[in-house]
């Protein structure tokens, strides 16, 4: 696919987006109690957003000199589970995570290169340079045994790393869950295209990739983000993606968004005897539920979960059976 291609591909992507936030505009009330929730659930939701008390942070640099963020909590000496975010997103959304799982594992979350406070080295961005990070933390971290979680973009990521450095998944990976992602096909046939130079200028221009936001504070940032979500999600958690996903670069999402269009793992996945549980919401428009299908139909040892309501997050919208099941699968495959 020429580069040209790619980007009237993520542009065309992208313009769905915005059609599918414009109409969703109309049902989002402009009440700002009914965007955010009450003041009481907002103090609820920042306190999950926070790092625990007892959190570790440090940058670990990669070969090229990015820098990768990684936020860890729980005993060096059990099962870790690495939680690798989708794009735009950052080690926030896994907050939760780090908190309901970090007393019994060792869980690790990273924001990706250009994500949160990670940043890219020289050679950019990619899916296959994610992959190379992933092996790279792994080794640096020094985990045995881990359950890795890849959600979306992480989901891609994680497959190309199982691709590109079996070595290291023998060594070093126990587990794998493949969350509300794709092997292939990414944008698939019916999406217009059309706006074919939204992603250029991001690319091209940084003053205009500056200025860029769909997700600004409001009824159109919030609707943007609330059509990747599924029935009755909290408003408050709407919101706080929203905010997440406002902190990042354009010129970065566009720089991360645009390998993706082209992303196929489904050669190696038939190879990929690891482990690996699948998980799908029944509502999730960005990866439907026939991407999980397929994804677990190629992996040899892989048990698909198909979750009846949430949306593309189900990390925030099914927290404690997303917590079980990770948890099912550390206790049958991690460290002793």
């Amino acid at each position: 696919m020429s580069t040209g291609h790619k980007i009237s591909v993520a542009a065309a992507v992208t313009a769905s987006v915005v059609a599918a936030g414009a109409a969703a505009v109309k049902g989002v009330a402009v009440n700002d109690r009914r965007r955010t929730g009450t003041t009481r659930q907002q103090a609820r939701v920042a306190a999950a957003l926070s790092d625990p008390s007892d959190a570790r942070q440090r940058m670990l640099a990669m070969s090229d000199g990015a820098t990768v963020h990684v936020v860890e909590r729980g005993p060096l000496d059990q099962t870790p589970i690495v939680l690798l975010h989708g794009v735009t997103l950052s080690t926030r959304v896994w907050h939760q995570a780090l908190a309901a799982l970090g007393d019994r594992y060792r869980v690790i979350a990273l924001d990706w290169r250009g994500h949160g406070t990670s940043t890219a080295g020289r050679d950019g961005y990619g899916v296959p340079l994610l992959a190379r990070d992933l092996a790279e933390v792994l080794d640096q971290l020094d985990v045995r045994g881990a359950v890795v979680v890849g959600h979306s973009m992480g989901g891609m990521a994680l497959m190309r790393f199982c691709g590109d450095h079996p070595a290291v998944l023998a060594e070093r990976v126990g587990g794998l869950v493949f969350l509300s992602t794709a092997a292939g096909d990414v944008v698939g046939s019916s999406v217009p295209a059309f706006v074919g130079s939204a992603m250029e200028r991001l690319i091209r221009r940084p003053a205009v990739a500056a200025r860029a936001s769909w997700t600004a504070p409001g009824d159109f940032g919030y609707a943007m983000v609330r059509v990747t979500f599924g029935a009755r999600p909290a408003p408050v958690w709407v919101e706080q993606v929203r905010h997440i996903v406002s902190q990042m670069d354009p010129a970065a999402t566009a720089a991360s968004i645009i390998p993706l269009i082209s992303h196929d793992a489904r050669p190696i996945l038939p190879h990929i005897s690891t482990p690996a549980l699948v998980i799908v919401g029944s509502r999730d428009r960005l990866t439907p539920p026939a991407q999980a299908r397929a994804i677990a139909s190629l992996l040899p040892e892989a048990q698909l979960v198909e979750i009846e309501g949430p949306g593309h997050l189900i990390m925030l919208e099914r927290q404690a059976q997303f917590h079980r099941l990770v948890s099912r699968l550390a206790d049958r495959v991690g460290i002793s």
